[in-house]
């Protein structure tokens, strides 16, 4: 009889992950009392890479591509050094579930062989290693996200997604942690434990996508795979400091896929990729959505939309962009994310762009309605598989077991749909009301991805704030993230408590948690979205402001 104790589950679950790590690498361990907050820079400096797999590792997607093509690297030499690298990330960082690296090598063999018989690649993706979060489902692998009920039980069927990367060459080699059931901003679990962020040890790489955006910041990962109900790409990558694409629903396939609340309806979870280059994203994107792959021939959800470019024109012209300042409506930032916001809009403008203050009034009700829906259709779906093996139930998941008491009825659950509905309608309509007699409206909205630039781990257990990413997936739009800086004790000084208005409960105590000297170091992002299924335009402006920044010299 399968065992019903989630502590054993765990023991199997962990025992499996690192028989398939040793049975290629021998991690060296580390005293972690000794190591340094920034683990990417331990690493990289560290003697276990040797020069090669250290230009590997730190070359991007299309520069690997090129490199497999040309023959100067090959799939196997990639697949190898890849599959060190997120050994090494796991020891530091705690970012993995299950293990591939036997299918990786047979995977990357196969390939070089067909380019030497061939003279050909499989596909624009020939010999890229590519993670994929937890949920992802790689038959015969579990896809356990965070919880017991899953963690040991065998899959039998490919998601969608999964195949359609590999018909176009992708070489799977890990699959990433997530947070219980995927419904949390920080990634730990009863299963496989707690994961750190790369760039400063005692942060939060955020969730629930968080060991991808573990993996790709400590070298590990060229391009992932992450999904999105309330920021947990966007989340992660902004934490990560990498660029991270949520898509609307539907662009993208979804068939497949492990979910945490089956059959919800109301918000909807999508996938997107993440990285540290903007042009792996469109990479991902085009080869993903390319006529020729056609995904909406094999995911009925999939929209017949094929990857578009040139979307802004005339090309060159500048941009109008919604600007949302310093607080939305109910949570102020912190330091380092108020001055990465007044400097974009400083360099934006310097550039030429214009921007428009967008008055975020319809946030809070759109953030509150969003988290009594989360809690409302996932607290019977989430108790039902944590109760049988005596899971504890983590503090910023406690409104699960709560709402599990008592769900929706029929007529709340129409009341609910018909509030979203109403919600945005009225957000388009704002959007739409920014034209004036001689400029067209708004072409995105530029804003923080959440208070903090990435916190203290824990810090969301006790302060749990989905209100700056779950927006957008409220209102079904795109978003991007993309790096600005890093926090800075000597920039990013604490605001003067007595004189500070706090706009909620939590925002004072967010407010209050602010540590200059802790946080020095911190990685910081932003985010921009853009109207429904305008995911190129998104990635155009995207681009755009990255490149003003890079400009500017903004570090």
């Amino acid at each position: 009889m399968a065992s019903t104790d989630y502590k054993e589950i765990s023991a199997i679950a962990r025992k499996r992950r690192a028989a398939n790590i040793d049975a290629y690498f021998h991690v060296p361990k580390v005293d972690e009392s000794t190591l340094p907050n920034n683990l990417v820079e331990y690493a990289l400096k560290s003697e276990y890479y040797d020069a090669s797999e250290l230009d590997i590792i730190q070359s991007e997607a299309l520069q690997i591509l090129h490199n497999i093509k040309e023959r100067k690297w090959t799939a196997l030499e990639v697949a190898k050094a890849f599959c060190k690298a997120s050994a090494f990330a796991q020891e530091l960082t705690n970012c993995l579930t299950e293990v591939l690296y036997s299918e990786a090598m047979e995977r990357a063999k196969y390939l070089d062989d067909y380019m030497a018989n061939t003279g050909k690649t499989v596909g624009p993706l020939h010999g890229l290693p590519i993670s994929l979060k937890d949920s992802f489902i790689t038959a015969p692998h579990p896809s356990s996200i965070g919880l017991a009920h899953f963690a040991n039980i065998p899959t039998t069927k490919d998601a969608v997604l999964v195949n359609i990367l590999r018909s176009l060459g992708a070489v799977f080699y890990c699959k990433t942690n997530i947070p219980t059931a995927m419904m949390m901003m920080e990634t730990n679990n009863n299963v496989w434990g707690e994961c750190i962020n790369p760039h400063h040890r005692k942060l939060s790489p955020g969730g629930s996508s968080g060991g991808e955006g573990a993996l790709i910041a400590f070298r590990a990962s060229p391009l992932g795979v992450g999904t999105d109900i309330g920021g947990s790409v966007r989340i992660p990558a902004g934490w990560c400091h990498l660029y991270g694409l949520k898509p609307s629903f539907g662009r993208f396939p979804v068939t497949g896929g492990q979910p945490s609340i089956s059959g919800i309806e109301l918000v909807l979870a999508v996938n997107g990729p993440m990285s540290r280059s903007l042009e792996s994203l469109k990479l991902y994107c085009e080869s993903v959505l390319s006529p020729t792959v056609a995904p909406w021939q094999f995911d009925h959800k999939c929209l017949p939309i094929p990857w578009r470019k040139d979307i802004i024109q005339p090309r060159g012209r500048k941009l109008r962009l919604g600007f949302i300042g310093n607080h939305d409506g109910l949570c102020h930032v912190h330091p380092p994310v108020q001055r990465a916001l007044e400097t974009t809009q400083k360099v934006l403008e310097a550039a030429g762009h214009e921007i428009v203050h967008w008055n975020p009034e319809l946030h809070p009700v759109i953030v509150r309605t969003l988290v009594a829906s989360f809690y409302d259709l996932g607290g019977t779906a989430i108790s039902e598989v944590l109760q049988p093996y005596g899971e504890p139930v983590f503090p910023s998941m406690e409104g699960y077991s709560l709402a599990a008491k008592a769900e929706l009825n029929m007529t709340q659950m129409r009341q609910r749909v018909l509030q979203r509905n109403l919600l945005q309608q009225q957000f388009l309509d704002d959007w739409n009301a920014t034209a004036t007699a001689d400029k067209p409206p708004i072409d995105g909205i530029i804003m923080a991805i959440s208070p903090w630039a990435a916190p203290r781990l824990g810090e969301t257990q006790r302060n749990f704030y989905v209100g700056y990413t779950g927006v957008f997936n409220f209102l079904d739009f795109p978003a991007c993230t993309f790096p600005v800086t890093f926090s800075d004790k000597a920039l990013d000084p604490g605001r003067d408590m007595k004189a500070f208005h706090q706009l909620s409960d939590i925002d004072g105590r967010i407010q209050a948690e602010y540590d200059a000297d802790f946080y020095h170091g911190a990685p910081v992002s932003l985010q921009l979205a853009g109207k429904r299924l305008e995911e190129e335009k998104v990635l155009e402006m995207v681009e755009i402001v990255a490149d003003a920044l890079k400009v500017a010299n903004v570090k």
